[in-house]
């Protein structure tokens, strides 16, 4: 792949759209680091291909300002010393704490790199993702490494198809196509029943950039818990009726499975409050 010429924005001279200081960054400097704020954020970089040859760059689930400059420390790492074989750890990145690089499947890309996709206008280049390892130094597939190391990386070197269960890999099926106004991996209220598909969705509120689904029996049933609202659309397609739905609004399923929408009443926003409280001590890895 290192013979394959760059077909990108830059090599082309194809106008650069929304990403023209993208382009004016990794024209002065060679790479540009982008952080992605989400549900958890991840960073990586764009021109590394373009400039060097070398694969992009990814990293997930710590502080994004932190994550570009140890993108950048990772680039000058590699620069100096070469670029560190795949699954072998290295220091001089983050201090105190070794670091690995592991090669990006190519699944991933629809779902995180698409900034980097338009710069590269589709041609496909490799990535590695840059894995951190808990305070203990162990790192995220083992079993005793904290949870918080576990599931805030995504394991980017599996395909999605064989990703462990929750937001990382709901992001990775929907890819950019994710039918409402929010994210795959957002938290959402609902029911364990709804979750489980004994009971198909009533009611959905849209407020404050989150999402209850709910069955007929609304905010009092026993079960309430939050789940990934992506494994809420896959389990109920009739959701995906519902991508034009405004903050501060309701939907009630109707009785020929149509979507009613109204204003939220403040009952609604009242109920929604105290059933966030309840549930969301229960979460549920969709």
């Amino acid at each position: 792949m290192d013979d394959q010429p760059c077909g990108c924005l830059i090599c082309t001279g194809m106008p650069p759209g929304t990403d023209a200081d993208i382009l004016s960054t990794v024209a002065r400097h060679g790479w540009s680091a982008v952080w992605v704020p989400a549900g958890v954020d991840f960073a990586y970089t764009v021109g590394l291909w373009h400039t060097f040859r070398l694969p992009e760059l990814a990293m997930f689930g710590l502080n994004g300002d932190n994550m570009q400059d140890w993108l950048n420390g990772c680039v000058a790492h590699i620069r100096a010393a070469g670029l560190p074989a795949a699954e072998v750890p290295f220091t001089g990145v983050i201090d105190g704490f070794p670091t690995q690089l592991r090669p990006v499947d190519e699944s991933w890309r629809d779902a995180f790199f698409g900034t980097a996709h338009r710069f590269y206008r589709g041609q496909p280049v490799p990535f590695q993702q840059l894995v951190w390892p808990d305070a203990a130094g162990r790192w995220p597939w083992d079993e005793q490494a904290t949870a918080s190391s576990r599931t805030r990386q995504a394991f980017t070197w599996l395909p999605v198809d064989r990703h462990p269960a929750g937001g990382w890999r709901l992001l990775g099926e929907f890819g950019d196509d994710f039918p409402l106004p929010t994210e795959a991996d957002s938290w959402a209220l609902t029911a364990r029943s709804v979750l489980d598909g004994t009971r198909d969705p009533a009611l959905v509120l849209f407020d404050e950039g989150a999402f209850d689904v709910l069955d007929d029996r609304g905010h009092d049933a026993d079960d309430l818990c939050v789940t990934h609202l992506g494994a809420l659309v896959q389990r109920h397609p009739s959701l995906r009726r519902l991508g034009d739905l405004r903050e501060g609004s309701a939907a009630t399923r109707t009785p020929g499975g149509g979507w009613d929408r109204a204003e939220l009443t403040a009952r609604q926003r009242d109920a929604s409050v105290s059933g966030w409280d309840r549930g969301q001590e229960i979460r549920v890895i969709g």
